[in-house]
């Protein structure tokens, strides 16, 4: 309780006197009649004393002779901006009551500030459409080739939520993946070999208090959308919204390539968490020393085009992208000839992002068709007589081009596809057991916000 409440609250029956002396004892120049069960029945400022002493009153009678009976209050609970108001209407304090009405606080215009309570972080991360490119960002390739791939973000997500604990307890959970797994202690953890991809990513980030993780996606598991990088990147940002000295955008995307691809060992390239951190369209250039994350800038009548002319299908077949990458690094080692390929895609991808910027979107289609027969030819393992019926029906039914998003073996095919033709390209999909899903453009990239542990 408030202590100004047991300092100025006065029983009905005492004289008046006693509440001048109440009322001189603080710096408020009040006292407040209070019932003996609590109740607040009056409000007596030196204001009210004072006129009533000039109008003839006496000291010796009972306070209620001269107290307010018309005062203002809060209820309990009341927030602070309704307390500010009853303060700016020149009130020097409010008396709180109970549902009862009882006397339970009194708020001045020094009223504390609410106290600090625990927080939690979440993050969300974007993932990607590559639009070409993809391989050429393998490090392999890289430190002795120029490099650059053409993508962008879609809304779909990876959620992360990192609640801290007072203990040293570990708590990971994973819904997509039905997951949950448990640690004593950061150490505990750290000696586990058999850690899931956010264990792993806790073991990188090395945080100095327990916690329970919660990991959810708005897309399935091995989609060829580069889902494990955006988990991953959700992740990290989750970290980092708790973090003094914040991680730049840049340190986030490599992050999340040390801990998915070194520490957990999902072979790959370094795409995926560059565009998931950063989001929107962008030309990302890889070389030996520095990665560079181009922003493009569309103008909005090509983008809300764009949009309207692609189709992302479910092929309902999943992959797994490190064993993909695996096996193209193989075949790359020991066949020079797949450099000049990823060379090609390298190349074609610069005139992709030419006609993108420049609205050119019919002959950025084509060229995703183009992308598709190139990318078939890096490994044996990218495509297979399901997947190449489905190409073939999309454009059968009139999908200028497209390419399926990812490593390869399954996920996704994105199609780009002319507004006139798009239900009759649907329709040859679905026949064959895939699905389509409706997307937007994402222009950020991942996003993290605290809020109170409710």
């Amino acid at each position: 309780m408030n202590p100004l409440v047991q300092t100025l609250s006065i029983a009905p029956g005492q004289q008046l006197l006693a509440a001048v002396e109440r009322i001189e004892s603080g710096n408020l120049q009040m006292a407040f009649v209070v019932e003996d069960d609590g109740r607040l029945v009056g409000v007596v400022t030196n204001g009210d004393v004072r006129r009533y002493l000039l109008q003839g009153g006496q000291t010796d009678v009972p306070v209620t002779a001269c107290m307010n009976r018309q005062f203002r209050f809060a209820r309990r609970g009341a927030v602070r901006e309704e307390l500010l108001k009853l303060l700016d209407l020149g009130y020097s304090a409010i008396p709180v009551l109970d549902e009862q009405d009882r006397l339970v606080d009194v708020y001045t215009r020094h009223m504390a500030v609410s106290p600090e309570v625990p927080v939690l972080a979440r993050a969300r991360a974007p993932v990607r459409m590559s639009f070409c490119g993809g391989g050429a960002d393998l490090t392999y390739f890289f430190v002795d080739h120029p490099a650059a791939v053409l993508s962008c973000t879609v809304g779909l997500y990876a959620h992360a939520t990192l609640v801290p604990r007072a203990d040293s307890l570990i708590r990971i959970y994973s819904e997509d993946l039905d997951l949950e797994e448990r640690f004593e202690s950061m150490n505990a953890l750290a000696a586990h070999e058999d850690k899931s991809l956010l264990a792993t990513i806790v073991s990188v980030i090395k945080p100095s208090y327990g916690l329970d993780l919660h990991l959810r996606s708005d897309f399935p598991v091995g989609s060829g959308l580069g889902g494990s990088s955006a988990a991953t990147t959700a992740t990290i940002a989750a970290f980092n919204e708790l973090r003094q000295d914040r991680w730049s955008t840049y340190e986030i995307a490599e992050l999340a390539f040390q801990a998915e691809r070194l520490c957990f060992g999902i072979a790959g390239g370094w795409q995926d968490q560059y565009a998931s951190a950063f989001g929107g369209f962008n030309l990302i250039e890889f070389e030996n020393r520095r990665n560079l994350v181009h922003p493009i800038r569309l103008e909005e009548a090509i983008r809300n085009e764009l949009e309207s002319c692609l189709v992302l299908c479910d092929t309902g077949l999943s992959h797994d992208s490190g064993q993909l990458h695996d096996l193209q690094r193989q075949e790359i080692q020991a066949d020079t000839s797949q450099t000049l390929l990823l060379s090609e895609s390298v190349a074609l991808c610069r005139r992709m992002h030419r006609h993108l910027i420049r609205g050119e979107l019919q002959d950025f289609g084509r060229c995703l068709h183009e992308a598709w027969s190139l990318k078939k030819r890096f490994s044996s393992a990218i495509s297979h007589s399901t997947l190449d019926t489905v190409y073939s029906h999309a454009q059968a039914a009139g999908a200028v081009g497209g390419k399926l998003l990812g490593a390869g073996g399954g996920g996704f095919f994105l199609f780009y596809v002319q507004p006139q033709y798009r239900q009759a390209v649907v329709r040859a999909v679905r026949a064959l057991g895939c699905q389509t899903t409706n997307f937007r453009f994402e222009s950020n990239g991942v996003t993290s916000w605290r809020t109170k542990i409710q």
